[in-house]
């Protein structure tokens, strides 16, 4: 008798992860009305994350284990997929946890429409303390979840959380090349989804828990520090929102700033280079009163105080700079 296809292919890169792993693959296990295949890479570990795996793997034929062929979460996620067979297909790292219900609920809305990209509520937890830093950055990809605003601000952060999307597989086979992608990969694949006209949406519930620990790739690899973001994030605005060489708007004269003048001028984009204040004067920007709707706006520093950010809102809204339609965040 012929195997059931599984109806969903979770692809999950491993490296150096047997602190994780149990509790990682127990989540999934524990997934409820759905049926799924794991797809685990291992990508040259040297603890025993590998015989970890093949430990589930010989206890749980939903589970299969491949090792890498070139190393990275690139080649990890593109020979996952090569051997993947569900309908839909989702990313999950080995060091986080799955809510039961993850499964069920992403694809309750990846069904509506192969264009679409499923995600949902994101949470850290950690033995310590979670850093502010990354409690900004849950809170802030919750704002957006809710409210919707994932186009509006795809230039200023990664809107979706890299382990915390679903989509129907044709996307790889017909929209998106997982081995083409660049690092930081889970930013580049978003632009990809945005790209190619995908619609996100996402569930008000938490669909995956972010582990923070000291040993994650994001900390300590310099393909997910600011630099590269800035880099990739500034390519794609001059690639899907500039047309003819069109002038563009630089606000900020910080280090945002300074990264995003030095692409445009690597890339001959002509900018006007505006700042707040006094450095107007020292570095020779243009002052902010001088802002023309006209052209499409690059902001590059957002306070952290709701009243500044209102006022400043409101600064640009009457110079007809609106979020979205000719000004980003950075």
């Amino acid at each position: 008798m012929q195997q059931q296809l599984p109806e969903i292919s979770i692809l999950m890169p491993v490296f150096n992860m047997s602190g994780f792993l149990q509790e990682c693959i127990h989540s999934i296990q524990m997934q409820q009305n759905v049926s799924w295949e794991l797809i685990a890479v291992d990508d040259f570990s040297d603890d025993e994350s590998l015989k970890l795996l093949e430990n589930f793997a010989a206890s749980d034929s939903r589970i299969r284990v491949l090792r890498n062929t070139d190393k990275g979460i690139i080649a990890a996620l593109t020979l996952a997929f090569s051997h993947s067979r569900g309908t839909y297909i989702t990313r999950m790292d080995a060091d986080d946890v799955m809510p039961e219900h993850k499964l069920t609920t992403l694809k309750q809305i990846a069904v509506s429409d192969a264009l679409k990209v499923a995600t949902g509520n994101v949470s850290y937890f950690s033995a310590a303390p979670v850093s502010p830093g990354y409690i900004r950055y849950q809170n802030w990809l919750n704002e957006v979840a809710a409210r919707g605003t994932f186009s509006e601000n795809m230039y200023r952060e990664c809107v979706i959380a890299s382990p915390n999307w679903m989509v129907h597989r044709s996307c790889f086979e017909q929209k998106i090349d997982l081995n083409k992608l660049r690092y930081p990969e889970d930013y580049d694949l978003v632009f990809q989804w945005y790209k190619n006209g995908y619609a996100f949406e996402s569930s008000a519930n938490v669909t995956h828990l972010w582990r923070e620990h000291a040993g994650r790739t994001s900390r300590n690899s310099e393909i997910y520090q600011q630099k590269s973001f800035f880099k990739l994030k500034t390519h794609y605005f001059i690639d899907l929102e500039l047309s003819n060489n069109q002038p563009v708007q630089l606000i900020g004269a910080g280090i945002k700033g300074k990264l995003v003048a030095a692409i445009l001028h690597e890339r001959a984009i002509p900018f006007h280079w505006f700042t707040y204040g006094h450095a107007a004067e020292k570095k020779r920007l243009k002052p902010v009163s001088e802002l023309s709707g006209t052209y499409k706006t690059i902001l590059t520093n957002w306070p952290t105080s709701t009243a500044v950010q209102s006022e400043i809102t409101a600064f640009l809204a009457e110079k007809k700079l609106v979020p979205g339609k000719n000004l980003w965040l950075f």
